[in-house]
């Protein structure tokens, strides 16, 4: 049995979400056996989603109530699972999950690495606890370049194999996906269309979309952009359209249902989410960027952080300076104005995803690493 240890689990929405249920319908499908030990259902959204068919074959187990609590409880069940014997391998979401983990026989430990979890400025007893944790592991799973690189001065002597996180194989658009799509869009415009999909914080760099607006809109009049997604940051980013006087070229979507991505990817001409710094806030990869480009959507991408490995500047998006508005602006003009452009970044970004990011490819990694026989180390 393979033991994960995770906060965040489908049918919670996010990037660490998708990648953990991601990589536990895969190791179901090699017909590993999974037990996941998780954190609550925090969204309203998750607690009345259906259970993914894919992880029916995992048995999940919640914790809830105060967080020195369910750490607890989490730690004394695992605690019960590693005492059967029939635990081979621990994979744990994060350093934080990885501290619940008891005392543990010689198994093989994976954690995942993001970079947001090891911010610039830690007290002495932040950083011992996540060495602590960390020298627990056998294994660190960078997701990004970025992320290895944050995580060294802490990792010690342990190896780190960088994996990015994969895609599942994802449905294609159809009629009755299109028809609801309608519905929650409004009205279809006739020229141009750019969307963002995420949770609405300041480093996702809508802002400066909805800044470049006013601009854009003099050489695309019928441009419209939509934004998908809820967050603490929808209330300042409407006021910020509304100033702008481009309340109605920016349509925030709120909650979009996993059965009407593929028909929104499918409408919309560029996906743009020029990623930027905000503190110790930074984005360690951006699973988004690669969902777009499955359904043939490039993408504009920040600097910062990971991003820059889920797309490639110039070959599947481009890459921008998420904290400069005039060049978002002007990469934002280029791509809407270049259809060619689009098409030739689009295709290769759908041969990339689809080609070089399956979780039937990356599960192998896994398993080696679960076997205690990593391939191709890094580090």
């Amino acid at each position: 049995m393979i033991l994960v240890l995770t906060q965040c689990f489908p049918p919670d929405q996010g990037g660490i979400e998708t990648l953990m249920g991601g990589l536990v319908g895969a190791l179901i499908a090699q017909g590993q056996s999974v037990h996941v030990l998780a954190d609550h259902i925090r969204s309203k959204s998750g607690a009345q989603a259906a259970l993914d068919p894919a992880l029916a074959g995992a048995p999940v187990e919640r914790f809830g109530g105060m967080r020195p609590l369910r750490r607890w409880l989490k730690r004394r069940r695992a605690a019960q699972l590693i005492a059967t014997g029939q635990v081979h391998a621990v994979i744990a979401d994060s350093w934080k999950s990885l501290e619940t983990l008891p005392d543990l026989p010689k198994l093989p430990v994976l954690v995942m690495i993001y970079g947001m979890e090891f911010p610039a400025h830690l007290s002495q007893s932040k950083q011992q606890r996540i060495r602590s944790a960390l020298a627990r592991a056998t294994t660190l799973i960078p997701i990004s370049r970025f992320s290895a690189a944050v995580v060294e001065p802490y990792r010690g002597t342990c190896p780190q194999v960088m994996v990015h996180p994969p895609l599942p194989d994802l449905p294609e658009p159809d009629d009755a996906s299109r028809a609801a799509l309608r519905a929650v869009l409004g009205p279809p415009s006739d020229g141009v269309s750019m969307m963002t999909l995420s949770r609405l914080e300041p480093r996702k760099g809508i802002d400066h979309v909805i800044r470049a607006l006013p601009g854009l809109l003099k050489d695309f009049p019928s441009l419209v952009y939509y934004v998908g997604g809820g967050g603490a940051d929808r209330q300042r980013l409407e006021a910020l359209a509304e100033g702008l006087g481009v309340r109605q070229q920016v349509r925030f979507l709120g909650f979009v249902p996993e059965a009407l991505k593929p028909a929104l990817y499918e409408a919309v001409d560029v996906f743009v989410m020029p990623v930027r710094r905000e503190g110790d806030s930074v984005e360690g990869f951006g699973i988004v960027y690669m969902e777009a480009a499955y359904y043939g959507v490039p993408s504009l991408a920040g600097s910062e952080g990971g991003a820059v490995d889920a797309v490639l500047d110039e070959q599947t998006g481009l890459i921008v300076d998420g904290s400069n508005p005039q060049a978002i602006a002007a990469q934002l003009h280029r791509l809407l104005a270049d259809q060619a452009l689009r098409d030739r970044l689009g295709s290769a970004a759908r041969r990339r995803a689809r080609e070089d990011f399956s979780w039937a490819h990356a599960v192998k990694t896994y398993l080696a690493l679960c076997e205690g026989t990593p391939p191709n180390r890094q580090g």
